[in-house]
């Protein structure tokens, strides 16, 4: 999951100062050297030596074009010095495309590259026509399709530890059965390293203030400023833990503005977003004895759309895209035929919900199982995913300013997200999908997916196990809920997500709406209208919908005569799941003419309960007493809604005359049960102060 920074030099110099990791990085699992060596049409080795960042004109996201330098051929020799590789993600104009996981090739840095052709709708024409002979593209087992010098030594993703130029291409060397060759078609010689200087003068890092603090923000008190000697009167290089692979590398952002102050003594300097837990570096040639804490990561945009001097670090905002104060992510149909898949993603949906008040929610479905910057948020498995990848977030922007804010006439937000799966992780492993634990040959599906979305939620990876933006998860590992960390992430996007902005540019709706903590858990039932109405003098009828349903055990339909009254009623069953509308009816057959509240308690099958609106069906008007008996006349009603604070006397004869029942009413309605007397005709009286009623009702059993 490296972000993709275009317009920036993102600069990695490699140390080895932690321990091999057998986790499962970025949510990518190893792809062997073998296999990528097998699968690849050529390799070559070679220097970035231009990058420019592209629009592609169909799925409209941007891409970057990298202009590499061949210095040898390890495989599939040719005559052509130069190849351009394909990568994921950048900023074009007013567009930029983040993508985790990705291969981001730096400037000037040299990589040994397992390269594919590129499909045909990424190639540029022009440079087919102007340059026939060099090759457009991409890297096989994208991240993973390069392995990078630094230090004269070559970094490989998962393969440890490091090797020199001979050793890396003595093993290439031994699948490919061939000798590296130059572009001239000479034999390739690993390069000796250079003897190291002598050591000048004392240079050192002798403290760094705050110690703790969150990168990728552009909130003035996450800079830190560090202090020593020996950094030179003019701007170098401030490296930083790489989150990204754990801290294996050290990486800097490549933005001159991210340098805020720069002396021989003291520098002060933006944390990138790429910067994890650990020690920092000055030059490449002081590392600091302690380690920096990041506590959370957010993503960032670097440009100088519209208006900036210089590329600029930029925050981009959450918004209001779907007139229900966020964003939707709609399930490929393919997907939602995968019920505990459907299910495990709609519980991570609901933790971010519930733990930073994101409004994202999941509903309905859609054909689309591709990745486009189309405002459709998909959600879909992809067989045809980059080799050694488990899941992957896409993430589209866009910019408007309207030059009126100065420095914040700017304005850039999340246009859609779209995130995909591997249908099966790996060929060894399959996907728990919950709410059981992950054995020793699964991956966690909620997992990954809390992750992923997490991605979309703004954030980028840290190095603190237990967090869910931790740059890693292995397999039988389970991490499905966000911690302290996650969610103070979440918390700060929000503040200014759900903030007025500058201006609100067209087509970029309002500031999102944050989920209450109340109703963070509602998601698992999208409910229609509760509606309810009399049919007949004794029934009401109840009707509602439901848009979707997940993890939906059922209601309970409940009926009070005054709102603080309620009691069950009776309990329909749900559909569990279902991406469809739904609807449910009931018939109150003992409604009777009575005024009645109702309202539904929707139960999931983890046991959590929320509650429908209340609606109210209005009984009858009459002045006059009304009786009436039911269950074959064992039970016995009277009712008048104007006598409700007078006291009346309800009397039963039998044909004898004899009286069998009497009792005082006093609320307006009685209900008495009478199934102790014998089946017949009886004769009641009803007598107040203004009325006397009476009438006869048949007991049948």
């Amino acid at each position: 999951m490296n972000l993709s920074r275009p317009l920036t030099a993102l600069s990695i110099f490699f140390i080895s100062f932690f321990p091999v990791s057998a986790f499962s990085q970025c949510m990518m699992y190893p792809v062997s050297l073998q296999e990528r060596v097998s699968n690849a049409e050529t390799i070559v080795l070679g220097t970035v030596v231009q990058k420019e960042t592209f629009l592609d004109s169909v799925s409209m996201q941007v891409y970057t074009r990298n202009k590499i330098e061949i210095a040898a051929y390890l495989k599939n020799p040719q005559s052509v010095s130069a190849v351009y590789v394909i990568t994921n993600g950048g900023v074009f104009q007013n567009r930029s495309t983040i993508v985790y996981p990705s291969l981001q090739l730096q400037q000037q840095n040299e990589y040994v590259l397992f390269l594919q052709p590129a499909a045909p709708a990424l190639e540029n024409k022009k440079l087919k026509t102007t340059e026939p002979a060099v090759k457009q593209m991409t890297a096989y087992a994208d991240a993973q399709g390069a392995i990078v010098k630094s230090m004269h030594q070559y970094v490989d993703l998962f393969n440890r530890p490091k090797q020199n130029e001979e050793q890396l291409l003595s093993v290439i060397q031994q699948y490919t059965k061939a000798q590296a060759l130059t572009p001239a078609g000479t034999f390739f010689r690993a390069r000796p390293i250079p003897e190291q200087l002598a050591p000048g003068a004392i240079h050192a890092i002798t403290s760094f203030t705050p110690t703790t603090t969150r990168s990728g923000t552009i909130v003035a008190g996450d800079q830190i400023t560090i202090s020593g000697s020996g950094f030179g009167a003019a701007p170098g290089t401030v490296f930083f833990t790489n989150a990204d692979d754990g801290g294996a590398t050290f990486a800097s952002s490549g933005v001159a503005s991210d340098i805020i102050s720069w002396s021989d003594n003291s520098i002060t300097v933006k944390v990138p977003s790429i910067a994890g837990t650990g020690p920092i570096n000055v030059n490449g040639t002081m590392t600091s004895a302690t380690n920096l804490t990041v506590e959370y990561a957010h993503t960032d945009i670097n440009s100088s759309f519209s208006g900036f001097g210089s590329v600029t670090r930029q925050r981009y905002y959450l918004r209001n895209l779907n007139s229900l104060g966020g964003y939707t992510f709609q399930f490929n149909t393919a997907f939602a035929a995968n019920t505990p898949a459907v299910s495990a993603f709609n519980r991570a949906v609901i933790s971010w919900r519930c733990g930073t008040g994101v409004n994202f929610r999941a509903n309905g479905t859609t054909a689309i199982a591709t990745s486009a910057n189309d405002g459709t948020n998909c959600v879909y498995f992809n067989p045809s995913i980059p080799s050694g990848t488990l899941a992957v977030c896409t993430s589209n922007f866009l910019a408007t300013a309207n030059g009126s804010c100065n420095l914040q006439n700017t304005v850039w937000w999340l246009n859609d997200m779209d995130i995909q799966f591997r249908d099966v992780p790996t060929a060894g492993t399959t996907w728990e999908y919950g709410p059981s634990a992950p054995s020793a040959s699964e991956y966690d599906f909620e997992s990954v997916a809390l992750h992923e979305i997490g991605h979309g939620h703004g954030f980028g990876h840290v190095i603190a196990p237990g967090q869910v933006m931790h740059y890693s998860i292995a397999n039988a590992v389970q991490s499905r809920t966000p911690a302290t960390n996650d969610v103070a992430a979440g918390t700060s996007k929000m503040s200014y997500s759900t903030a007025a902005t500058c201006f609100n540019p067209a087509g970029s709706g309002t500031p999102m709406t944050a989920v209450s903590a109340g109703a963070c858990v509602t998601l698992p039932i999208t409910m229609g209208e509760v509606k309810a109405r009399r049919i007949n003098k004794t029934t009401n009828e109840i009707s509602w919908s439901t848009i979707q349903e997940l993890n939906n055990d059922g209601f309970t339909l409940e009926r009070g005569e005054t709102t603080q009254s309620f009691k069950p009623l009776v309990f329909i069953k749900g559909k569990e799941l279902s991406l469809s509308p739904q609807s449910y009816l009931y018939n109150d057959e003992t409604a009777g003419p009575y005024d009645w509240y109702y309202r539904l308690i929707q139960r999931d099958l983890n046991g959590q309960q929320v509650s429908s609106p209340i609606v109210f069906v209005k009984g009858e008007d009459s002045k006059q007493w009304k009786v009436w008996n039911t269950d074959g006349g064992a039970v016995i009603f009277v009712y008048n809604k104007e006598s409700v604070n007078r006291s009346v006397q309800f009397v039963l004869y039998n044909q004898s005359g004899q009286i069998m029942f009497s009792s005082t009413v006093t609320t307006g309605r009685g209900q008495f049960n009478v199934g102790h007397l014998p089946k017949g005709v009886y004769s009641y009286n009803i007598t107040d102060a203004q009325q006397t009623v009476a009438g006869k009702l048949i007991i049948t059993q």
